[in-house]
Formats: structure tokens, C-alpha cells, sequence
């Protein structure tokens, strides 16, 4: 902990941090998981890992011009501004998966063949722009892994994977360096990290969606389903980037080591 006086708003920033740190993992696979009962099975295999790997690998990781704009527009020193960046970014995200979801719900169990590389591809573009908004942007390995170790969070299914995504990130942290800040190689895509981390994310995310989707399967009713299970999903991802990128901006710009 830094022993210079901190501005009120990254007081409040460490308070959200301790905040999110102590929450459980999202509460809509739980609430899924509890009534399902007989179709447990079916609310985790809906959708294989090899599927979300596959979707993952072939994400377009490219934002839209105007979301790009709105992330690295601002002074990057600037904690609210980058705060305010964000906020646009989750606006623009959910957005698109209410959308989205909508449409690809009133389909039943065709609509998921679309869907779920959409909602992958979201999430990753989700987690790079907010990266963006903080000042984060290298085109490194480092940085690829630490996205997806972003979205390993953000799908978390229980609490012990919540508090091992957490210490991944935090050991990611500690292996990259300060210089790696406003350090934005390019905005125009970028490649897949690390085949285990891949694989990794893919596994847990599996579960993850398949236990939010089982109710998207009924057509027409799958719309209003699929538009809520897919604003709750992006919004879960927003969270942990924003999590995640937080603790970087802090450790960089105060020198306050946010560590689980």
C-alpha cells in the first residue's frame, strides 16, 4: 500500500476491488444449477469446451471504430477518465448481447450455433477494450493470456475457481512489467493465447454458458431468455476485466499492490 494521501476516487476504486474480490461467483448458474435437478447433465454439456475453443480461436478480436475511439481518447493518467471509458465500452457490450441473444433465442437450439461464438467473440472483445480504456493494449503473449484469464473469471462456476482465476491473475500481474502501460501495438485484432490457457478457459466457460443457455432452448420464449442469459453473461465479463485491469492501473499509477 502506497503512503501518499489517495484522491477520493481511488479510495473508492479499492473499495469496489475488496468488493468484487469477496463476491461469489455469479448468481444465475447457481440459481440454473439449483433447479434444474434431473438436467444437470444437460445444463453442463450443452455446449463442449471444444466448441468455446473453437469459437475462441477464431474470434474476429477487432472492435468497432467508434468503440476504439471511445477507449483510448482519454488520458490514460486519468483514473475516472478511464472509468468513464469503460462505462461506455459495457454500454456498447450490452448493447450488442441483448441483441443479439434476442434474436438467437427465438430459434431454440439452432439459434446456439450462432450464438455461442458470438457470445464468445463479445466477451473477448469485452475484455481487450476495457484493457484498453486502463492503458493496456501490448501485443505481447503475456497480454493474450492475461485476456483469457480475464474471461476464466468472469465464468467462474464456483468459489474455489473464482479464487484460482484471481491468483493466475495476480501471478500474471507480477510477470509483467510497468512499461507494458500505454503500450497499444495495435487495434485491429489480435491472436489467441497460449493452447493451455486456451483449453482452460474453454473448459470452464463450457459449463459456464451451457448451464446459462439451457433455458434458451424453448423457441420464441428463448428470445426474452436468451437477451437476459446473454446481457448477464457480458455484464459477469465486464466486471472481471474490469477487476482485473483495475488492479494493473493501480499497481502502475499508485503503486498499490491489489493482491488477493
Amino acid at each position: 500500500m502506497t503512503e501518499s494521501v489517495l484522491v477520493p476516487h481511488v479510495e473508492t476504486v479499492l473499495r469496489a476491488q475488496d468488493a468484487y474480490r469477496a463476491a461469489p461467483p455469479s448468481i444465475l448458474p447457481r440459481t440454473i444449477r439449483a433447479v434444474a435437478g434431473p438436467f444437470e447433465k444437460l445444463t453442463e454439456g450443452l455446449i463442449p469446451a471444444e466448441a468455446i475453443e473453437a469459437a475462441i480461436r477464431g474470434a474476429d478480436w477487432a472492435a468497432a471504430s467508434s468503440i476504439r475511439k471511445a477507449s483510448i481518447s482519454h488520458d490514460f493518467s486519468d483514473l475516472e477518465a478511464c472509468e468513464d471509458a469503460v462505462a461506455e465500452v459495457r454500454r456498447w457490450a450490452l448493447g450488442y448481447a441483448v441483441t443479439g441473444g434476442g434474436a438467437a433465442g427465438a430459434f431454440g437450439a439452432f439459434g446456439l450455433l450462432a450464438d455461442v461464438p458470438a457470445t464468445v467473440a463479445l466477451a473477448l472483445r469485452t475484455t481487450r477494450l476495457v484493457g484498453l480504456c486502463y492503458g493496456f493494449g501490448a501485443d505481447t503473449e503475456a497480454e493474450r493470456i492475461h485476456i483469457l484469464d480475464v474471461l476464466q473469471l468472469a465464468g467462474a462456476n464456483s468459489r474455489d475457481q473464482r479464487d484460482e482465476a484471481m491468483a493466475r491473475l495476480a501471478k500474471g500481474r507480477a510477470e509483467m512489467g510497468q512499461e507494458d502501460w500505454q503500450k497499444i501495438a495495435k487495434l485491429a485484432g489480435q491472436t489467441t493465447g497460449s493452447v493451455a490457457a486456451t483449453r482452460r478457459v474453454a473448459v470452464t466457460l463450457g459449463i459456464n454458458l451451457s448451464t446459462r443457455k439451457v433455458a434458451q432452448l424453448a423457441p420464441v420464449l428463448g428470445a426474452a431468455v436468451g437477451a437476459g442469459v446473454n446481457a448477464a453473461f457480458q455484464t459477469d465479463v465486464a466486471n472481471a476485466a474490469q477487476f482485473a485491469y483495475r488492479a494493473r492501473w493501480l499497481e502502475v499509477n499508485e503503486q498499490i499492490l491489489d493482491v488477493v
